[in-house]
């Protein structure tokens, strides 16, 4: 029992600590978006470490470790918006990003300045009553005593400002770096973000746990024996952090130099009802979306206009995003093709191929978006009519 109850405390530190080191030893150019959650990895790996020597009972090595916590933990989130910025925005580590952590050195410099000041009661009193049991002083407590915790719980405050504030602005961030991913490449598997999408919204709903545990203090889960149910979402939420990272190869650096390929016009102001005749004809006579890697930019170098004008003449025009634009056209081919009784024994792996799909699960995303039906249902019923 003592040995799963030190297993379930040092989970979330191993996981986080073991992915920071696979990450930070990536070569930083090849992959900064990655670098820099090896870093928000590490940063996590502190925190969890200090939650498990508080759940040891080692309290003055707790005490010690407390800057370094408070530290680490008021950087935690910002380094996790770092990094969505290193996927979505920024192609480079910016100097300004230091600016995100001056809540984190300013509460962990006036919390040790403090504290060095305290006397030897002070400083018990500050680790039995504010670090281990979560509560302010008594109204006859020291105005030293009373001054770290009112930083010690000023930090609390910070770190459950940040957590909304952090996760709904990267948020904000992947959904207009889909919204970019879909107005530029025709197939989005494996560049759109939406496990962040997903991973987002997890971290929202866990920061409203989070943040109900740093109201109510480490000493409640130990006390009551809860310790697990925290311990076992976090693991979870970090493995699966680190796991969908370490797939994401596609980030901003690959869609600035991708766009940067494009054809570039210096005058854009075309006729919008001339173009958008231009692009349906286009379309219906020329088969060019049966390339897999068909990107908006080979559709602007045919009709000599500009990416961006183009992508809002679609957007617009069309209500829908250049990939699903492009997508239609490759369902309504597929669907020939699945019509003719001569490939009624070919694979949908085979239509999904003709059809310039990049992946089985993208032709039967898209089919069952544009058709309301999936492919395999789709043939069954085009079976029975033969």
């Amino acid at each position: 029992m003592q040995l799963m109850q030190h297993i379930i405390e040092l989970t979330p530190f191993y996981i986080s600590f073991l992915w920071g080191v696979v990450f930070l030893l990536n070569p930083l150019k090849t992959n900064r978006a990655r670098f820099g959650l090896g870093i928000f990895m590490i940063t996590t790996s502190v925190v969890y470490l200090s939650h498990a020597v508080y759940f040891e009972g080692e309290f003055e090595l707790y005490r010690k470790m407390d800057p370094l916590y408070a530290l680490a933990g008021l950087s935690v989130w910002p380094m996790y918006y770092l990094y969505i910025r290193l996927l979505t925005r920024d192609v480079n580590f910016k100097t300004r990003y230091l600016l995100h952590l001056l809540p984190a050195i300013t509460i962990t410099i006036l919390l040790e300045t403090s504290f060095q000041f305290a006397a030897a009661t002070e400083k018990e009193a500050y680790i039995n009553i504010v670090l281990i049991h979560n509560k302010w002083p008594g109204a006859d407590a020291s105005a030293i005593l009373k001054t770290m915790a009112a930083i010690f719980f000023t930090g609390r405050i910070v770190f459950g400002i940040q957590v909304f504030v952090y996760l709904i602005l990267g948020y904000r961030l992947v959904r207009k770096y889909n919204e970019r991913i879909a107005n530029f490449y025709s197939n989005v598997e494996g560049k759109q973000l939406v496990w962040v999408e997903l991973l987002t919204i997890s971290l929202l709903i866990t920061a409203v746990v989070s943040s109900i545990a740093n109201f109510l203090g480490r000493s409640y889960f130990l006390e009551n024996n809860l310790l697990f149910i925290p311990s076992i979402i976090f693991s979870i939420l970090l493995f699966i952090i680190g796991l969908q990272g370490n797939k994401q190869d596609h980030n901003i650096t690959d869609v600035v130099y991708d766009e940067g390929e494009g054809v570039k016009l210096n005058d854009p102001r075309i006729d919008k009802t001339d173009l958008k005749e231009k692009l349906i004809t286009f379309m219906d006579k020329e088969q060019s979306f049966l390339d897999p890697n068909f990107r908006i930019t080979t559709l602007c170098s045919k009709l000599y206009t500009n990416r961006t004008y183009l992508s809002n003449l679609i957007n617009d025009e069309f209500e829908m995003s250049f990939s699903d634009f492009i997508n239609q056209y490759r369902i309504k081919f597929a669907k020939e093709l699945m019509s003719a009784k001569k490939n009624s024994n070919y694979s949908i792996n085979h239509f999904s191929e003709e059809a310039g799909f990049g992946s089985v699960s993208s032709f039967n995303r898209a089919f069952k978006q544009f058709e309301g039906i999936t492919v395999g249902e789709y043939r069954k019923k085009i079976k029975m009519n033969l």
